[in-house]
């Protein structure tokens, strides 16, 4: 029900590998190394001699309407069971800083939480959603057991922003978790940074 479009990138990695695809605009090019598409799409002409990622069904991939609204793909971080709770979270590689997006709240009501493994004592863990438009995405810092340890707020006056800090965490998981109001639908941005 969304595009596949999600950028996952490090402070300390620019190039693209086969786990950080960046397919460009709608629809969206082939990436250069397998996997070329996300689980689900093949690599084919689009018939004016440009690659471009296509589902199985023979659909173009691209944003997908629910009610009017056009829902970001992130089924590359859904998945087959979803990343709706903390025990079907997608696990985010263990860099210093992670940027996803765009992906969506969508439908409402919908979670994505993502692991955050603490591999050095004593580290802050920093989340930020961002969004262009419509309602806010609020993003929230987990603990192992799942109790939010801390809430987003508007960082000074960011307009469309919401961010969660937590310092001096021990080893262990730890979860950000985004959502959205009761009947909201959004696609947004997220960033995950941990630091020392």
């Amino acid at each position: 029900m969304r595009s596949f479009s999600f950028l996952l990138a490090t402070a300390a990695l620019a190039a693209c590998s086969p786990y950080d695809p960046d397919l460009g605009g709608i629809p969206y090019q082939c990436g250069d190394t397998e996997p070329k598409c996300p689980s689900g799409y093949s690599c084919q002409d689009d018939g004016s001699g440009r690659m471009v990622c296509k589902a199985n069904d023979g659909d173009l991939v691209d944003a997908r309407q629910m009610g009017g609204f056009v829902c970001q793909d992130d089924s590359g971080f859904e998945g087959q069971d979803k990343n709706d709770s903390i025990s079907t979270a997608y696990q985010l590689p263990n860099q210093p800083t992670i940027m996803l997006g765009p992906v969506s709240i969508c439908p409402e009501g919908d979670k994505d939480t993502y692991q955050v493994t603490i591999s050095t004592a004593m580290s802050n863990i920093e989340a930020i959603t961002t969004w262009e438009s419509g309602m806010e995405v609020k993003v929230a810092i987990l603990n192992s057991g799942g109790t939010v340890i801390n809430n987003g707020t508007v960082p000074g006056d960011a307009q469309n922003t919401l961010r969660a800090y937590v310092d001096s965490v021990p080893l262990g998981i730890y979860y950000v978790q985004t959502t959205a109001g009761a009947a909201v639908k959004n696609n947004y941005k997220l960033t995950v940074k941990v630091t020392q």
